[in-house]
């Protein structure tokens, strides 16, 4: 009976061992969301498979709905990155985000950034168009004249180029970061946005330094559809 007694003590010593090391699991998920690293369900962007000197242009606008509180708003949107003139590597970008949140009770609801840096995936098998891909660009909150919701010094915009013809939206999402611009800003969390509801993105194996700048929709001139 002593030793079935220290068999039962021993099991439960065990089940409290693997119940702590599933708390230190859960406890670890808020440095993860911090970093950028979250659900992939959930989360989209990719910077670590996209290349920061592949040449190319990312190009779009439209709207997205912003799930997040308030919940169910219309966003718009519009994005223009390039490589700069003379670029050889590095990721660095020229261009502009524009961001904006149809509600005007919603703090730091403007985003218009100059774009810094650029990384690029161009599709295996373009559309007829010779267009898709995905891309990231990152905005510079810090810059002169720049404006972002306060605290955050750079904007990090994932998109994606799916098809011309609808078939597969076409993606667009924001998210919020600490650290300075770069090619992979850190913590970076707050994301917004998802499959596009209108408009268009388009990523295309163009831009290459010397050639002009893609015209941009702006986002405040993004036709508004109710949902």
């Amino acid at each position: 009976m002593r030793y079935r007694r220290l068999a039962r003590t021993d099991a439960r010593a065990v089940a409290s061992i693997v119940a702590i090391g599933v708390l230190c699991v859960a406890l670890a998920r808020p440095a993860d969301v911090a970093q950028g690293r979250v659900d992939p369900q959930v989360e989209r962007q990719t910077a670590a498979v996209l290349s920061a000197d592949q040449v190319g242009t990312a190009t779009g606008g439209g709207t997205v709905i912003v799930t997040a509180l308030p919940a169910n708003i219309v966003a718009s949107f519009g994005i223009n990155g390039k490589r700069p003139p003379g670029f050889v590597s590095g990721g660095g970008a020229i261009g502009r985000i524009n961001y904006d949140k149809h509600q005007p009770q919603t703090a730091g609801r403007h985003v218009n950034t100059p774009v810094l840096f650029m990384t690029v995936e161009l599709a295996t098998s373009p559309s007829p168009n010779g267009t898709g891909g995905k891309a990231q660009l990152i905005g510079d909150c810090t810059a002169t004249g720049a404006e972002c919701p306060t605290g955050f010094a750079s904007v990090l915009v994932y998109v994606e180029d799916n098809s011309d013809t609808g078939t597969r939206p076409d993606v667009f999402q924001i998210s919020y970061c600490v650290g300075a611009a770069s090619p992979a800003p850190a913590n970076c969390a707050g994301t917004e946005g998802g499959n596009i509801r209108t408009g268009q993105i388009q990523i295309r194996a163009t831009g290459a330094s010397g050639s002009s700048t893609t015209s941009m929709p702006t986002a405040v001139r993004v036709p508004l559809r109710l949902p």
